[in-house]
């Protein structure tokens, strides 16, 4: 299922990343910044990895919808600059959905690592303890 408040905060990094890093790194300052947020919602949505990469997937789609959208009003909503958004965003549009599923994935996997570490941190401790109260009983003993 989609966890929408999950989408819109990963919608609004990915935005102002894609700004902040455009501004910076220039060629490739939107993808590491759509990356960067898949990585974060795919963290945030963890509940497996096709969730992490539909969430991911989506933050691509929305990010894509709004640099289109941002680019026409930027242009003074120009009937000259339609043509050319239409095609920029038949290209763009993908690579977005698929730098967020990318980042999804990548945030759902380490999600899955972490707690799969945390159980088996959990088991070696429960086993810690019961061999060391038989350490202590059979010390007493003798």
């Amino acid at each position: 299922m989609i966890d929408q408040k999950v989408t819109l905060i990963g919608t609004a990094l990915a935005v102002v990343l894609v700004v902040v890093f455009g501004m910076f790194i220039p060629l490739i300052g939107g993808v590491i910044a759509l990356i960067v947020a898949g990585i974060v919602v795919g963290y945030m949505a963890n509940q497996n990895i096709k969730t992490g990469a539909v969430h991911g997937a989506l933050i691509g789609l929305f990010t894509g919808i709004i640099y289109i959208l941002v680019i026409y009003v930027i242009s003074g909503f120009s009937q000259k600059i339609i043509g050319g958004l239409i095609i920029y965003s038949l290209g763009s549009i993908p690579v977005y959905i698929l730098l967020g599923l990318g980042g999804g994935i990548i945030g759902s996997v380490m999600k899955t690592r972490q707690q799969h570490v945390e159980a088996i941190l959990k088991e070696d401790d429960s086993e810690e303890e019961v061999s060391s109260e038989e350490d202590e009983e059979s010390y007493k003993k003798s």
